[in-house]
């Protein structure tokens, strides 16, 4: 083997931050620090000076030589047969303390990395719980998702697709083998690179920085979980006495749909009437999850007693969570994490869905899987009444209308969110896979957040058809109600300001949209410029005639001779400046000549 792996220990690198994982998680009081896969050793000197005796093991005669020419412990071995290098390693401790176990960039070169990480575990456990510290390449850095989409990968004779590598890690493979093999992260210091040694080609579009594609591949990489510029998972780990076992997954037993369903219990009428119009739904591929938000123990059993009537056929498919604190959101945050549908729907509990809403969706997924799943929902204002006396209801005010289109379009939802959540359901995939989730921070327009984001990624399916009825509450408490105009400005900013800070990404045929958008913007504002020049040729004339009409009513007054000759004169004037003021054009650009005097006026108050 060369030389290749005969690194120099500096501040700012992987040496470093392993170098302080163990000075702060190391067996107190204790001395050998062991490392495994030590190459040429770049942290003995430095752990030496903390008063520790290295010992370093590799398959390296070249390394091992090295190190002992520096005074340095270490000890040909080969872990390809685990337990009898664990043997060796444990009788070269012998009666010393171990103060931490080190493995840096060796686990990727072990087909056997696993058994290997199982047989140190009980060495650590009776060396009084030693820690085990882990480097190794990040396989997910954002570098690497890149070159992927141009159909590349490069190895190289070190780094994060060193040619030498026989195991490759995600966060999550690396957790899972160290917990099968019995350990339990205490802590990590990853060694982040915004540019690992994987970034070339320079100039190619996914890898270029500053480049659109780069910046959606950054955005949804870092949206998806942490480690999108992780270089090597650096971690720290300590021995359990049990292996935690992976949980199995009850795919068989999960639903098409998780319907959340959130309530104050403020309206305990319009929720029997959501939970009625879901226990009638013609297809039954969906659980429900009725979340409380800060409603008092006391007044629970209400909730609970109103799905209890309800017969076993449905009543068994409804969860009772509670939530207590946070905005609007919060509910459907604990939602989502206990959903277990494959598509997550959302209800309030003044919505209802028509017998076949479900069904909709369910055929919807099948023709498009993992699509935003979108019909339409007709509107109707209500306003609040008493029932009975003193139960609190509603009494409908206008029939249904529709007044969304049956299409999905991102370009208009851009300006005006046109899909109540009642109508449209999204893959819990984008929870689980791209950690999308509702912005707690938001006082209103959560729903529109999370919609904008999963249907630029996801794309939408449509239901041409009403499937739900949205209610708009004229008086009593709601969300249009409750906040007041400037937090629904400031909720809105917010959101736009999500949309601009990652690249758009639009559905095919948005080229056309767009373009159909700017020529009727551009027309629109040729107009406007034809009618501004209009006022203005207008107004001169007006202004002529004006003054014509008033030279010869002068004259008029001041001549008792030829008086017939002004007369006719003066009347002319003013029948052309009748015509004007009766004309078409002078009436469609009276809006503009009102513009225009207002901001005169304004410009003369300010002088």
């Amino acid at each position: 083997m060369t030389d290749r792996y005969k690194f120099e220990y500096g501040d700012g690198t992987v040496y470093a931050n392993v170098v302080d994982l163990v000075s702060r998680f190391r067996v107190v009081d204790a001395e050998v620090v062991i490392d495994i896969g030590c190459g040429f050793g770049a942290i003995a000197e430095p752990l030496q000076s903390m008063g520790l005796t290295y010992i370093g093991f590799d398959s390296d005669p070249n390394a091992i030589r090295d190190l002992n020419d520096r005074s340095i412990e270490a000890e040909i071995l080969d872990f390809a047969d685990a337990d009898h290098a664990v043997r060796i390693l444990d009788k070269r401790i012998g009666d010393r303390s171990l103060a931490a176990i080190v493995m840096i960039d060796s686990l990727e070169h072990l087909a056997n990395g696993e058994i290997v990480l199982a047989a140190l575990q009980p060495v650590a456990a009776a060396r009084g719980c030693a820690p085990l510290t882990i480097a190794v390449p990040n396989i997910t850095h954002v570098d690497l998702v890149g070159k992927l989409l141009l159909g590349r990968w490069d190895m190289t004779p070190t780094g994060i697709l060193d040619d030498t590598h026989v195991a490759y890690f995600s966060e999550g493979h690396l957790n899972r083998v160290l917990r099968r093999a019995g350990w339990a992260q205490l802590s990590g210091r990853d060694y982040e690179l915004v540019e690992s040694d994987q970034h070339f080609p320079r100039q190619a579009a996914p890898i270029a920085r500053a480049a659109p594609l780069r910046e959606l591949l950054n955005a949804v990489r870092e949206q998806a979980g942490a480690g999108s510029v992780v270089n090597e998972f650096v971690r720290v780990y300590a021995p359990v006495a049990t292996p935690t076992s992976e949980p199995v997954a009850e795919r068989s037993e999960a639903p098409l749909l998780s319907v959340l369903v959130r309530t104050q219990n403020r309206r305990p009428a319009t929720l029997e009437e959501t939970l009625l119009s879901l226990a009638a739904q013609t297809c039954e591929d969906f659980e429900v999850l009725v979340l409380p938000h800060d409603v008092p123990s006391e007044d629970m059993h209400q909730i609970l007693y109103l799905v209890n009537v309800f017969p076993p056929e449905f009543k068994e498919r409804v969860r009772v969570i509670p939530v207590e604190g946070g905005g609007r959101s919060r509910p459907l945050n604990v939602g989502l994490r206990a959903a277990r549908g494959d598509y997550v729907a959302i209800l309030d509990d003044d919505d209802v869905v028509f017998a076949h809403w479900a069904e909709r969706f369910k055929s919807a997924a099948a023709r498009h899987p993992g699509r935003v799943l979108r019909a339409v929902a007709a509107e109707q204002e209500i306003e609040g009444a008493t029932w009975g006396g003193d139960r609190s209801g509603y009494e409908v005010v206008d029939r249904p209308r529709r007044r969304w289109s049956t299409q999905f379009d991102v370009a208009d939802h851009l300006f005006l969110n046109m899909s109540p959540p009642c109508g449209w359901a999204f893959p819990r995939s984008a929870y689980l896979d791209l950690g999308i989730e509702f912005d707690e921070s938001l006082p209103v327009l959560e729903d529109w957040d999370v919609l904008m984001q999963v249907v630029q990624l996801n794309g939408v399916s449509n239901i041409e058809e009403i499937t739900a009825l949205w209610r708009r509450w004229r008086n009593g408490e709601s969300s249009t109600s409750v906040h007041s105009e400037q937090e629904w400005t400031q909720a809105r900013t917010a959101v736009l300001s999500k949309l601009d800070a990652r690249p758009l990404l639009l559905p095919r045929r948005s080229a056309t949209k767009l373009h159909t958008l700017g020529l009727e913007h551009a027309t629109l504002g040729q107009e406007v410029r034809l009618k501004s020049e209009q006022v203005d040729r207008l107004s001169n004339e007006v202004g002529e005639l004006r003054a014509e009409r008033d030279h010869y009513a002068r004259l008029y007054e001041d001549s008792e001779r030829d008086r017939i000759g002004i007369h006719d004169n003066l009347l002319d004037a003013h029948d052309r400046l009748e015509k004007i003021w009766t004309s078409w054009s002078w009436r469609v650009t009276k809006p503009l000549r009102y513009v225009r005097r207002r901001a005169q006026l304004g410009a003369r108050r300010q002088g």
